[in-house]
């Protein structure tokens, strides 16, 4: 292992750099709900929040009445806080500052009606961060030195996997004189653990870019793109090894495929792949596409088709959900502004859902029959109902909601934690601001 893998409980510079000394620049056009004053619906709700909990803090103490109930968190990248969403009412019950945020937490595993997993796990930059579920207080932190990070909690719900470093941002060739060594790290998440949050494996890619990880129903193993790489890593989860490195071929146009994102289906025998499809690096023009692959053969897996722009692809795919039954995947098309579904037998796009602004991501509710859509650019969630195929409700947030996951904890947040949220809703800056990974264009990090 190299010395930039270990557990840190420091946390970032208050100027945003990361551990390696990277920053990483806001969205350019992001939406400023305060440039035209503060909305009065919002000051109105900002401002009876702020006084109820400010009545309530003298006899309230930190949270600890939190009850067993379907629920999705979703984390406020403009003010670092977090909607709490009843997922049986559809509607938001509370908003709490948490002090960080996610673009992309782990959101498959640990999150069903019959888990009782209490951890959240963040993306944030330089590691990871976990999350207590019943009072959204942090209580643990794995720095891996990079500032991307992209999460996934095993079906066992024992162990976290992070890929670290890879972004479509990254240069296309490494520093000769400083050569990057991207890792994958294994973490100890189960609670009951004395070595919880503490690193038990990692692997050394070199400067291969890692840019996310996702595994199987049975989490003997995990898929890994490795966009500098135009690789398809698949690694062996226990021990933690690597077993397979498939090319990923060619692009279908100008450039390089870009493998950046992936996620496995529940039964275990499709891999959706989403590709950049272009050039890679900070200024480079990517087109995007959708890959379908064959893991029914976990170490030998084969793409079945490349759905691109010619076959109804609106935008570029940032990532992807797929629905328990392995009907559909859902992708998430920020510059299309909507969500974009495609069907999973006929390998064809089959439509596209508007969901009133820019999505990067998305989780399952606990029950799987509804997909949580955080909306960055319109400060709410859309509710997409698998069954009915459309959008069912919107629920109001916090400023630019980004990342979700779903569990079965419904958190009592502490009086400091509602006092500050409903003072970050009113555009007062709370804290330090701490950033979390995202494609660069489509979010707002910190």
């Amino acid at each position: 292992m190299t010395d930039h893998v270990g557990v840190d409980d420091r946390r970032n510079a208050d100027d945003g750099s990361t551990a390696d000394g990277s920053r990483f620049r806001p969205r350019q056009d992001r939406r400023d709900p305060f440039a035209d004053g503060v909305d009065r619906r919002r000051l109105l709700r900002s401002s009876a929040a702020a006084g109820g909990a400010a009545a309530l803090a003298g006899c309230l103490g930190n949270g600890d009445e939190s009850e067993t109930a379907p629920t999705v968190y979703v984390f406020n990248t403009g003010d670092r806080t977090v909607t709490i969403v009843d997922a049986e009412a559809n509607e938001a019950v509370e908003t709490a500052h948490v002090d960080t945020t996610a673009s992309f937490p782990a959101n498959q595993y640990g999150t069903g009606a019959d888990s009782g997993y209490d951890v959240c796990w963040l993306n944030v930059s330089g590691g990871v961060v976990a999350l207590d579920q019943r009072d959204l207080e942090e209580i643990a932190r794995v720095e891996t030195g990079f500032g991307p990070n992209y999460p996934n909690l095993s079906p066992d719900e024992d162990h976290l996997l992070v890929a670290a470093g890879g972004t479509t941002g990254m240069d296309p060739e490494p520093d000769p004189d400083d050569p990057e060594d991207h890792p994958i790290v294994r973490v100890d998440a189960d609670p009951e653990s004395d070595e919880f949050g503490e690193i038990t494996g990692a692997i050394e890619t070199g400067y291969a870019g890692p840019c996310d990880v996702t595994m199987d129903a049975d989490g003997e193993h995990a898929y890994v793109p490795e966009i500098a790489h135009e690789t398809l890593r698949v690694v062996r989860t226990d021990p933690l090894e690597t077993v397979a490195e498939v090319d990923v071929g060619e692009p279908a146009g100008d450039g390089d495929v870009l493998p950046f994102m992936a996620t496995a289906a529940w039964d275990g025998d499709l891999l959706a792949v989403e590709n950049g499809e272009g050039e890679l690096g900070p200024d480079g023009d990517r087109e995007g596409s959708e890959s379908v692959w064959d893991v029914s053969d976990p170490e030998e897996p084969e793409e079945i088709t490349r759905i691109t722009r010619d076959d109804g692809l609106p935008a570029m795919p940032i990532t992807s959900e797929i629905d328990p039954d392995g009907e559909v995947a859902y992708l998430f098309t920020p510059d299309a502004d909507s969500v974009t579904v495609i069907d999973l037998d006929e390998l064809a796009v089959a439509g596209e859902l508007e969901v009133g602004g820019s999505a990067i991501s998305a989780a399952w509710g606990p029950n799987r029959e509804q997909l949580y859509v955080p909306v960055q650019t319109a400060d709410h969630v859309a509710v997409i109902d698998h069954a009915e195929r459309e959008v069912v409700e919107t629920i109001e947030t916090g400023d630019s909601p980004t990342g979700a996951v779903a569990g079965m904890i419904r958190p009592e947040p502490s009086a400091s934690q509602r006092i500050a949220a409903a003072l970050a809703g009113l555009g007062v800056e709370i804290g330090d601001s701490e950033p979390t990974a995202c494609p660069e264009g489509n979010c707002y990090c910190g």
